[in-house]
């Protein structure tokens, strides 16, 4: 990690990203805010824009992939940018219209989309192949911080200087990360797979099946689909079980959520050093059934507070977000692992796409589950319904072992 840190192409590429990620952040929550006090319906409106700005990613996230890989990943990046800088001073004149808000957020999403499908398949050109496992990580590491520190700051800039001035100072984010990512030559070249625009919808389906030809891409796309729907599940129903199941007042439930934060992180930073002892398919299996296990846990925790303190309940939040961010580690480096470079914009998209609908169908079906049957019992259930999952990673690992055992063997020479 101290080599990135050391290479000012890396340090300008990863300033680029974080201050677009804070721009994404402050424009969710000032939008949110916004659009709250405009309507009888806030939760209705607030759900909108949460899923709005998903959407794309999901519904419109596979068609990206061919422009990703038939462009210069330069453009797409600052193109991204700087179409949000638009996106968001337009905002300011439908700050008395919550629906062209939601309109406005989708668009902002829309740009979100090639900015991450162009990002993360720009991530060997920047640190070559032999570190893509610690960019990974500290990417992974740094969107958790971020997380937590975008929305805190459009909170902050909406008391201190009301909402325009907050969609002003976005705009600017985006308008730092352009010029940036515009200073890095490395990102100039792009990866070329077919010419002309009749040729788009060629491209886009032999991408599909090309990346479904790859044996490990079908298993993480199999694999992630429980997952994603678990993760939305969860992130529908945490809130509800920490405010009402565990009745935490203010400054406890920012503490919890901190701790599903700095779980998070703690995934991340381990990520490189699990990769160099795991095989990918081994460490996918490990952090699903650990993300399992997570959620199962609540069980009894739920059944003994308050009397075991807030500490417990601390110690679960940091589980889960352990969890839930060791499942990306070795899902991200698969992906760059095993993609040709000439797929590599397409194949991102794609399983990007896939993931992300999941867990939008799982936020909406966590408040039906949670209405059914309880917030506590809907998390416990996740966690059961994610452990045939974590067993069928486990058991092709295992084979994958048996598989690879014979070949070194052949290799050292030793008689099989």
């Amino acid at each position: 990690m101290r080599e990135l840190l050391r290479d000012r192409v890396y340090i300008r590429y990863w300033l680029a990203v974080v201050t677009s990620f804070l721009g994404d952040g402050i424009a969710k929550v000032t939008v949110i805010f916004v659009a709250a006090d405009l309507t009888d319906s806030p939760a209705l409106f607030i759900a909108a824009i949460v899923i709005a700005q998903l959407l794309p990613s999901g519904v419109l996230g596979t068609f990206i992939g061919p422009l990703v890989d038939r462009m210069s990943p330069r453009v797409l990046l600052v193109g991204a940018d700087l179409a949000r800088v638009v996106i968001v001073l337009a905002m300011i004149f439908a700050v008395d219209s919550a629906w062209l808000l939601v309109v406005l957020i989708f668009l902002e999403g829309l740009g979100k989309a090639v900015f991450e499908t162009a990002r993360m398949a720009a991530i060997p050109k920047v640190v070559g192949k032999h570190s893509i496992p610690v960019a990974i990580a500290l990417f992974q590491s740094t969107v958790q911080a971020l997380n937590l520190a975008g929305p805190l700051l459009g909170g902050f800039l909406i008391l201190v200087a009301g909402v325009k001035l907050a969609f002003v100072v976005n705009a600017v984010t985006f308008v730092v990360s352009a010029l940036l990512l515009g200073s890095i030559a490395v990102l100039k070249e792009a990866t070329v797979t077919a010419a002309g625009p009749g040729q788009y919808w060629s491209s886009l389906r032999t991408g599909v099946t090309g990346v479904l030809s790859i044996g490990s891409l079908r298993l993480v796309a199999w694999a992630m689909v429980p997952v994603m729907l678990a993760i939305g599940l969860f992130t529908t129903n945490v809130n509800t079980q920490l405010l009402a199941g565990f009745d935490l007042p203010a400054f406890e439930f920012g503490l919890a959520q901190a701790m599903l934060g700095g779980g998070a992180i703690v995934g991340a930073f381990l990520g490189p050093a699990l990769v160099r002892r795991l095989s990918l398919t081994g460490l996918l299996a490990g952090a699903v059934a650990l993300f399992a296990v997570s959620l199962l846990v609540l069980w009894p925790i739920d059944d003994r507070w308050p009397g075991s303190g807030l500490a417990l309940v601390c110690a679960w939040c940091a589980l889960v977000g352990l969890g839930m961010s060791l499942v990306q580690v070795p899902v991200a480096n698969i992906l760059l692992r095993d993609l040709p470079e000439d797929l590599r914009g397409r194949g991102i998209a794609l399983l990007n796409a896939v993931m992300i609908n999941f867990s939008i169908v799982g936020v909406l079906l966590g408040g039906v589950v949670a209405n059914a049957i309880g917030a506590a019992a809907s998390i416990v259930l996740t966690g059961v319904v994610l452990l045939p999952p974590a067993l069928v990673l486990l058991s092709r690992s295992r084979t994958e072992k048996k598989n690879l055992a014979p070949a070194a063997d052949t290799e050292a020479g030793v008689p099989r």
